[in-house]
């Protein structure tokens, strides 16, 4: 079984709409591939010999289907699949599920198909399936499935899209950059909204900040040694991350101590702030406890996972326990709105 998933990243082309990328387009097949192929997912990501197959789906008698996902066209896509179809064939894995007496099927899942793919497929040996997938815009989003055997659509599924709505509030704002629009895509309108939120408090604060967009993250401040605010898009979860320069949890209020300031991540969860680790660059690898709790133990960066509060522990720490113990307030009606105001008084205070 698969989990629900929740919204799916998109973004407007000159020709219409994609997916963000190639992650998103196999997270939307894998979640709805029995709806869309009549197969049932088996495994993801699966690595063979050195090469990784998207996904690996069977039918009802145990049949394999390798599936390969592009979400542009790809030359090279009948070679893949015949590598992949090689190696599991050779290793023949997970044999208790799958009957490898059965012909295996082939199929290949992209927007478009160049001609090589064509001329490759009619002098192979293998039997191959193409089939195109196009978002589609009505009142609704869906991706439409068109297999080149038919012409004709074979499949549709709702697409959970939620287009960012910039609503008045924030016509005394620079347009939002078109990369956190895009990010944004993959949120809910909740999320979307706190987010929209965050940036206008933070371009609000001080005319000297600025929006320096790059191609993984968006930084707020003066210049990379004067931060105060970055949002790092995760291409796992498929959703921006807002980070703030903040007093470390290491730091306690009550120490008498000079407070040390680092970069924070933080955790939403409805647009409401509940976690926040010291993460020194990038993503990291803290997750919830529930996340780790989701991944068998054997994968674990170690036996037993390191709680503390400093940037080494593999889970983050809870806001009600940051704010009083290194911000030395007792609560607050938004966390959120707090840690950002804080973290912007941070930032003023070094300039």
């Amino acid at each position: 079984m698969t989990e629900p998933m929740e919204n799916v990243g998109l973004r407007k082309t000159d020709q219409g709409w994609e997916f963000t990328s190639e992650h998103a387009l196999e997270d939307f097949v894998w979640h709805h591939l029995y709806d869309l192929l009549q197969v049932s997912p088996f495994q993801r990501q699966l690595s063979v010999m050195g090469e990784i197959c998207d996904i690996l789906a069977l039918t009802e008698d145990r049949q394999l289907v390798i599936i390969e996902l592009k979400n542009a066209g790809y030359r090279h896509v009948i070679q893949q699949l015949t590598r992949y179809y090689s190696n599991l064939l050779s290793e023949r894995p997970f044999s208790d599920a799958i009957d490898y007496e059965k012909p295996v099927r082939l199929i290949a899942i992209a927007p478009s198909f160049h001609r090589h793919n064509y001329i490759d497929r009619q002098y192979s040996r293998l039997s191959f399936e193409f089939i195109e997938a196009k978002v589609k815009r009505s009142e609704q989003f869906y991706l439409e499935l068109i297999s080149d055997d038919t012409d004709s659509p074979i499949a549709k599924a709702v697409l959970p899209y939620q287009e960012p709505e910039i609503d008045n509030q924030y016509e005394d704002l620079p347009a939002p950059p078109d990369l956190l629009l895009e990010w944004l895509g993959g949120c809910s309108a909740t999320e979307q909204q706190a987010f929209l939120r965050t940036r206008a408090q933070i371009l609000r604060f001080d005319p000297r900040i600025r929006e320096i967009v790059g191609t993984k993250s968006i930084q707020y401040g003066t210049g990379k040694a004067k931060l105060c605010a970055e949002v790092y898009f995760s291409k796992l979860l498929q959703r921006p991350i807002l980070f703030l320069w903040l007093t470390l949890p290491t730091s306690w209020k009550a120490s008498g101590k000079a407070a040390r300031a680092g970069r924070l991540r933080l955790w939403l969860q409805n647009g409401e702030l509940t976690h926040v680790g010291h993460v020194v660059k990038g993503l990291g690898k803290m997750r919830l406890e529930e996340e780790w709790n989701a991944i068998p133990k054997e994968q674990w960066p170690r036996r037993a996972l390191v709680y503390n509060m400093s940037h080494r522990s593999h889970t983050p720490v809870a806001v009600t326990g940051y704010v009083r113990l290194a911000l030395g307030i007792e609560s607050s009606a938004d966390y959120l709105e707090f840690c950002v105001s804080t973290a912007l008084q941070k930032w003023l205070e070094k300039l």
